[in-house]
Parts: structure tokens; sequence; C-alpha cells
């Protein structure tokens, strides 16, 4: 695993990584996670393997604790999918 693209915001958008990370080391602990913060629309969380590849992409609210983070569980189907 090797990055997550983000939205920078007032925030700095470090709920929505940390939160895409968590999910990431929950199904492969020894992922080397890196966070990239874009300053772009739409307000969007990516998360690619080493060479590119998209694994999930979503809307940063997903991520959110207030929302109850549901696109974490999405993004450890699709990292137990790509096996």
């Amino acid at each position: 695993m090797r990055g997550v693209l983000f939205r920078r915001d007032a925030d700095g958008g470090m709920q929505e990584f940390e939160a895409a990370k968590a999910a990431i080391l929950k199904v492969k602990p020894n992922a080397n996670v890196i966070g990239n913060r874009v300053d772009a629309y739409p307000i969007t969380v990516t998360v690619t393997t080493a060479d590119g590849k998209t694994v999930w992409s979503g809307r940063q609210q997903g991520l959110f604790r207030k929302n109850g983070r549901p696109a974490q569980k999405e993004i450890e189907d699709a990292l137990r999918k790509l096996g």
C-alpha cells in the first residue's frame, strides 16, 4: 500500500487521513501509508497502491467521525479483494 490522497481543508484533512490509514493498517498491518494532501475539488479521499493503482476513492465525509466512518469498511473490503 502506498498512498492516501486527501483534500486539505480547515482542519487540514488529517481526520480523513487517519481514518483511511487505520482502515488500511487493519487489513495490511505492514503497509507503508503515505499521505498526499491536495487543494482541489471535488473533495475526495483516494487510496492507491505503490504502483498508482486506485484501490478506493470516495467522498471524505464517509471518513468523518460524526458520520460513523462508513468508508472505513469500504476501504477494508477493497483491500481484501486486492489480495
